[in-house]
């Protein structure tokens, strides 16, 4: 079953890429880059804009995809030279075998708010409730089984969790009362913020580190293709120098990609990510950790991996690219 799901999501990443794909001149190599909804991927946004990827003779094309099993399995096939994935799925698969390495991550953790209904008055109110993810495997179900077990509740066995596809369909999921919690990104959960909802935890506010939407390909691809992976993050570093140096643009960049209209998320989004976004995103080792040990929990995990973070990031690349002038 596992095999005919795969199969499928594959085949219909590859007609959506291929159907996506413009025209272009042959000086600029293209790249399709996979996205989520998150925030998190501004520096891809602004780095496109901004044109620093095209000074680099690389045409990056962002794609929005859901749920970042879907971006891993697209890396594996080497349909996705680069995307955008949380270090749960990229874990979980190279675990299994798979070709997939973490370059760079902008942040240790995306702000991420567990919001409950207000007519719940105790997390104990909460079990035998419902929660929702975007995919399981994906950051946001991560995100969900830590937020959950910091205040006392058991994921697999206190809630029924949904798969619902995305962030805004899980903001849907919680008003109408379909969900009872959800751990949601802030583009999502800054409308609960104004009407007052109950948040049980801030994973900010925590020591919790997570890499997010981070910057991901195949050691392959990294192998085979140096001087391209190093030019793609130096465009990328200066993605994230540029928001924090002028916000205004970032704005403009994520009101073009999201078609986000609400001027007060803008402006608190980009002010969030400038302030937790790193000049020098390596990938934080302590993440990776966390992530096996969480995955540990869940099923048997070879000990060849334990312990061993350089067998799911490589920061050569990365290192060369912060050196270049």
């Amino acid at each position: 079953m596992i095999t005919i799901n795969f199969t499928f999501l594959l085949a219909g990443l590859c007609a959506f890429l291929w159907a996506i794909a413009p025209a272009y001149g042959e000086d600029l190599r293209r790249i399709h880059y996979g996205t989520t909804a998150s925030i998190s991927h501004l520096p891809i946004w602004v780095a496109k804009d901004a044109g620093f990827f095209a000074k680099k003779s690389l045409n990056v094309e962002p794609v929005q995809i859901r749920g970042g099993a879907l971006i891993t399995m697209g890396i594996m096939s080497g349909q996705l030279q680069f995307s955008g994935a949380g270090a749960e799925s990229v874990v979980a698969a190279r675990t299994e075998g798979g070709d997939v390495v973490l370059l760079a991550c902008p942040a240790d953790l995306e702000p991420i708010y567990l919001i409950t209904r207000p007519e719940l008055k105790s997390t104990a109110d909460l079990k035998g409730k419902a929660s929702a993810v975007t995919r399981l495997g994906s950051s946001t179900h991560f995100y969900l089984r830590a937020a959950l077990r910091m205040v006392g509740l058991d994921s697999e066995k206190d809630l029924t969790i949904l798969q619902l596809g995305a962030g805004p369909e899980m903001a849907v999921a919680l008003d109408s009362g379909r969900i009872s919690v959800a751990a949601l990104n802030l583009r999502y959960a800054l409308p609960f913020f104004k009407r007052n909802w109950p948040v049980l935890i801030d994973l900010s506010k925590t020591d919790l580190i997570y890499p997010s939407s981070c910057v991901t390909s195949s050691r392959a691809f990294v192998n085979s293709e140096p001087r391209v992976v190093e030019d793609f993050l130096g465009a990328y570093i200066a993605g994230i120098q540029l928001i924090k140096k002028d916000q205004s643009f970032a704005e403009r960049s994520l009101v073009k990609w999201t078609r986000e209209k609400d001027s007060y998320v803008v402006t608190k989004s980009v002010e969030t990510f400038a302030r937790i976004f790193k000049s020098a995103p390596y990938v934080p080792d302590k993440g990776i950790e966390n992530v096996l040990r969480d995955l540990a929990n869940r099923r048997p995990v070879a000990k060849e991996y334990i312990g061993r973070p350089e067998m799911f990031r490589d920061n050569r690349p990365l290192e060369r690219a912060l050196a270049r002038p």
